[in-house]
């Protein structure tokens, strides 16, 4: 979360935030949309096409640009003027670039992953100019107060029927039983959009 930010999710404590959800169609992007909806947040999700933005919507962005087409910068900023105050990203490498255009003064570039690999170079006069707030995140490292905070705070959110699952939801689910669990393995290699799950319940992998 963002150094001068909440502390804690819960509904309301992003109220008057803009959050740009990277990626909204897929399963991490999903979620940034479901919670910073739940916590009161504007919520802009970029996307690569129109069946992702579909996804996206689904999920409870209240705005999506499609990344790929004209100037995404530029879309963002007209809904955001002052900037987006927390950026989830996913692939940081590839959109830095995006995300420090419409980041705004003392904003948060929150990163989960690095999709692609592309190599991230900081332009330091830049980022020192924006008193940029970079926060690289993973749950083994993070701390236990933060994980048990986390840990509340999402099954708040669960609780709360903000969390929703499958293709009305944005989030297809890809069921595979066990005896197929190659099958959803290519499936992931492919690219396919959704979570791809794999039911180890006897009845259905001894059919």
């Amino acid at each position: 979360m963002a150094e001068d930010g909440p502390r804690r999710l819960r509904p309301g404590a992003l109220n008057g935030r803009v959050v740009l959800a990277a990626g909204g169609a897929g399963a991490v992007g999903h979620a940034v949309i479901q919670l910073a909806r739940w916590a009161g947040a504007i919520v802009i999700s970029t996307v690569s096409g129109p069946e992702k933005a579909r996804l996206a919507t689904a999920a409870g962005a209240h705005h999506v640009v499609n990344y790929r087409e004209g100037d995404p910068a530029a879309a963002i900023r007209e809904i955001a003027p002052d900037g987006v105050d927390i950026v989830a990203e996913v692939a940081l490498g590839a959109n830095l670039a995006l995300d420090l255009a419409v980041l705004r003064t003392r904003g948060t570039i929150s990163t989960y992953a690095n999709d692609g690999g592309k190599p991230v170079h900081l332009d330091v006069a830049q980022n020192m100019v924006l008193n940029t707030r970079f926060q690289f995140l993973v749950l083994y490292t993070a701390g236990p107060e933060a994980r048990a905070a986390a840990a509340e705070d999402v099954a708040a959110a669960v609780r709360d029927n903000a969390l929703p699952v499958g293709e009305q939801h944005g989030l297809p689910l890809l069921r595979f039983p066990l005896a197929h669990t190659p099958d959803a393995h290519r499936t992931l290699e492919n690219g396919t959009t959704g979570k791809i799950l794999v039911d180890v319940n006897e009845h259905d992998h001894a059919a």
